[in-house]
């Protein structure tokens, strides 16, 4: 049922001390029953990879086999041995069998879940990015928390020692729009057993239980995890320890040397309730933003019924029709240096009250989320020091990647005043332009709308990879000049053209 008038005003009186009390004694009390009912115990245990595939059959041959096997070692016979090898061929069969069906069925249960269909692949490939690299012992917990924390220092001085003061200053911001979301609703029970229960169970450091079993115990602790979270939806704030965040170093790709520093990027974990109450301000969020038409049309980030595959395909399709319309194109695309954690706060709360229409305790609760944070690194068992988060959104957040976006909102005005076409997944951005091969005067207008572009990124503390900006300039250069001297070959034939 959902929340009554008198239990809403009880929460309107509550302060954001009491709220953290109450977050802090549930969490106390979850860990000191654990620890009293399960204490920790160490035991070393030999990992053993289970087959799912494997059944009564296979089962029943591998012991035939295993049978023969032993009884020609021991007697060392040729029949035997024979025996042996005849029986291997049906058994290997009947595995082969049961690991192909296994995995059909798997995929057919599977085909709208692109993201289990890509880890399925990798692990029946043996890709290297569904393993996780070793740390090596000589990086700390430190040297992390001190790489990404200077890391981020570094390019915000960089952008504003390369720009000038008013380009910083400046914004961008977009006008004012009178739909509103001045407050989130309070949720029901089933409406949180329901997001619980279809949340992955993952387990985080900071977490008082397991997730799995936090799950299991539900019944006896839903209230009180209700009672949390809709007095932070009421009255505006997030509790402080729902704002701190183990940061776990993950590297960009598996072929990178794990001993640097700079090939690692930080993902942020964060207790299992805090992640409900992100999914629960997603949804009002979300739906705020689909029902007035809020969303950038061309970002295919994080939004339903969007993906990479439909980002691929928008593009690929544009490209092609240029193609059989004889129009050659120019594709661009941006990288942005560590563009998650260079999200400026006031410039984000800005965009969320003038361009979303974020107001009133909807926002204070925003500003809550964004302020006091804090994170630390935890590699090798050792933690490091906690610092406080200035900039970014968290990656590894429910609600970090869906602000992201929301702060790139200004950039498609920007691209469209240039008629130029584009599309975005999250922070990178896809610029394109077709033209006829005779009028490549037009690749002036894509400068243009680069050069805004940078000037806007700067404003809002954005940095462009200025070493692939560079290649790509360069790539445009050569595709003028290759234009144009098909241009003047043309210019050059017969007229008319001679038909062969």
């Amino acid at each position: 049922m959902p929340c009554t008038n008198t239990e809403q005003s009880s929460y309107l009186n509550a302060t954001p001390t009491e709220v953290d009390y109450l977050v802090n004694n549930f969490t106390s009390s979850l860990r000191t029953t654990l620890d009293t009912v399960a204490p920790v115990k160490t035991k070393a245990s030999n990992q053993k990879y289970l087959t799912p595939w494997y059944n009564s059959e296979t089962r029943t041959l591998k012991q035939m086999t295993r049978n023969l096997e032993r009884k020609w070692r021991v007697t060392n016979l040729e029949d035997h041995h024979l025996a042996w090898r005849n029986s291997l061929l049906p058994y290997k069969k009947a595995l082969r069998k049961a690991r192909t069906s296994y995995y059909s069925s798997l995929i057919e249960e599977n085909k709208n879940n692109p993201r289990f269909l890509f880890s399925t692949v990798a692990r029946l490939t043996k890709s290297q990015s569904s393993f996780e690299p070793t740390i090596p012992l000589t990086l700390t917990s430190n040297d992390f928390m001190n790489f990404f924390t200077n890391k981020i220092f570094i390019i915000r001085e960089k952008i504003t020692n390369n720009h000038p003061t008013d380009v910083i200053l400046s914004t961008a911001t977009l006008s004012t729009i009178d739909i509103k979301l001045d407050s989130f609703s309070p949720i029901d029970l089933s409406e949180l057993t329901s997001i619980i229960t279809s949340s992955k169970p993952s387990t985080c450091l900071l977490d008082p239980i397991p997730t799995k079993l936090l799950k299991e115990v539900l019944p006896l602790i839903n209230s009180s995890i209700l009672n949390m979270i809709n007095l932070s939806l009421i009255i505006g704030y997030v509790p402080q320890a729902f704002k701190l965040a183990v940061v776990k170093p993950l590297l960009k790709k598996p072929s990178l040397d794990p001993a640097v520093l700079a090939n690692y990027r930080p993902i942020s974990n964060l207790p299992f309730i805090s992640k409900i109450l992100e999914r629960v301000v997603v949804k009002q969020l979300t739906d705020h933003l689909q029902r007035n038409g809020l969303f950038e049309e061309f970002q295919s980030g994080f939004r339903a019924q969007h993906s990479t595959e439909t980002a691929l395909v928008k593009v690929t399709n544009d490209l092609l029709m240029a193609s059989d319309s004889g129009l050659i194109s120019v594709l661009v695309l941006l990288d942005l240096s560590a563009a998650f954690d260079t999200v400026d706060h006031n410039i984000l709360l800005e965009r969320l009250e003038h361009a979303v229409g974020i107001t009133g305790t909807a926002l204070q609760w925003f500003v809550s989320y964004l302020s006091n944070r804090l994170q630390f690194v935890h590699v090798n068992g050792e933690s490091s020091s906690h610092t406080e988060v200035n900039y970014g959104v968290p990656q590894g957040s429910v609600l970090g990647p869906i602000l992201f976006t929301l702060y790139m909102l200004p950039l498609g005005s920007i691209i469209r005043r240039h008629s130029i076409h584009f599309h975005c997944y999250a922070d990178d951005t896809q610029l394109y332009l077709s033209m006829k091969p005779d009028n490549t005067h037009q690749l002036v207008k894509l400068q243009e709308c680069l050069k805004d572009i940078k000037t806007w990124m700067a404003a809002n503390f954005l940095l462009l990879n200025s070493d692939k900006l560079r290649l790509l300039y360069s790539a445009l250069k050569i595709l003028e000049i290759w234009c144009l001297i098909r241009f003047l070959l043309w210019m050059a034939l017969p007229w008319p053209p001679v038909t062969l």
